[in-house]
C-alpha cells in the first residue's frame, strides 16, 4: 500500500471519482431523480416543487460542485500534513490507528463538517476480538422510497508501514474519505427516490472488524433495506501510475453488472481514467 501524501494530479482524480460514485448511484435507481426547482410553488416541498431531470443533466451538474482544493485541504489533514482545529484546538494527526487519538481527531473532523452540512450524524459505537471504536453514519432520507438504502462507505483507519514513522494513509483510506466528504457536500444539494447513506467506518485494517460488527448490529429488516453499497476504498491507488480504475466485483454477478455499469459511466462523462473490470476475487 502507498501511505505517504497523494500528489495533485491525483487529487484531480478524486473529486471526479466522487461523480462516478454519484452516477452510480443513479443506474441503480430505476425512477428518476427528483431535483427540487428555485422557486417554490406550495407549502410541501416533496410535491408541486419537484421536477423531472435527465440522468446526464443532473450528474453533470453535481460534477460542477466538486471542489478540488477543498478535497486536498481535507487530505492534508487527514494524513498529518495540516494541522486539524476544532473548537479552537488544534493536532497534527500522526496516525488513525482503530482505537488512536489520531483516529478519534480525524472522526471528529468529519464529524463537524458532516453536520455543518446539515447532516443528522450518528455515532455507533462497535467491539470485537479485542479492538473498539466507533462508525459515523449519514443518512439522506429518500423520498419516493425511503425505505431502500443506497451505501457509501470509506474506512477512517489507517495503517503504519514497515519501518515508516508516521501512518499517513494517504491512499488507504484517505482518498476514499476525502471523496466520501466531497459526495456529502454535493448531495447535500439534491434530494433522491432512495435513502443514501454515508458510512465512515473503522476498524477495517483489523480485518474489517468494524463493519463486520456493524452489520452483526443490523436487523433483517435493515439488511433487507440495503440495495447497493458502494466501497469508496484506495481511489487515489495508482502504484503504476497508469491512470487505470480497477473496479473490483468479487465472484457476485450483480455486483459485475454494477461495475460494468461504472465502467460505462467513467467513458460516457469522459473522466480521463481507463476502467478495467477485475472479477473474481484474491
Amino acid at each position: 500500500m502507498k501511505n505517504f501524501f497523494i500528489p495533485n494530479k491525483y487529487i484531480y482524480r478524486l473529486g471526479l471519482i466522487a461523480s462516478i460514485f454519484l452516477a452510480s448511484y443513479l443506474g441503480c435507481a430505476p425512477t428518476p431523480i427528483l431535483k427540487p426547482l428555485q422557486t417554490p410553488t406550495s407549502s410541501n416541498p416533496h410535491i408541486s416543487r419537484t421536477t423531472v431531470v435527465p440522468s446526464e443533466e443532473i450528474v453533470r451538474e453535481m460534477m460542477g460542485h466538486i471542489n478540488i482544493d477543498r478535497a486536498l485541504n481535507d487530505l492534508r489533514r487527514l494524513t498529518g500534513e495540516e494541522p486539524v482545529c476544532i473548537d479552537n484546538e488544534c493536532s497534527t494527526i500522526q496516525n488513525r490507528l482503530t482505537g488512536s487519538e489520531g483516529l478519534q481527531w480525524a472522526m471528529d473532523y468529519v464529524y463537524g463538517e458532516l453536520v455543518s452540512l446539515g447532516y443528522s450524524v450518528e455515532i455507533r459505537d462497535w467491539s470485537r476480538s479485542g479492538w473498539a471504536d466507533q462508525h459515523l453514519i449519514a443518512r439522506k432520507p429518500g423520498i419516493v422510497n425511503p425505505g431502500e438504502e443506497i451505501y457509501f462507505v470509506a474506512h477512517l483507519d489507517g495503517v503504519k508501514l514497515a519501518g515508516a514513522t508516521r501512518f499517513p494513509a494517504a491512499d488507504d483510506d484517505g482518498s476514499g474519505v476525502v471523496d466520501l466528504l466531497e459526495l456529502a457536500r454535493v448531495l447535500s444539494h439534491y434530494t433522491f427516490d432512495r435513502t443514501v447513506v454515508l458510512l465512515f467506518s473503522t476498524g477495517e485494517e483489523q480485518g474489517a472488524l468494524g463493519i463486520r460488527d456493524y452489520l452483526d448490529q443490523l436487523s433483517t429488516i435493515e439488511l433487507s433495506a440495503i440495495n447497493c453499497v458502494v466501497s469508496m476504498d484506495m481511489v487515489g491507488y495508482d502504484a503504476n501510475e497508469d491512470e487505470v480504475m480497477e473496479l473490483w466485483s468479487g465472484n457476485h454477478q450483480p455486483s459485475f453488472v454494477f461495475t460494468q455499469r461504472l465502467s460505462e459511466i467513467i467513458n460516457m462523462y469522459q473522466l480521463d481514467l481507463v476502467p478495467r473490470l477485475v472479477p473474481g476475487c484474491t
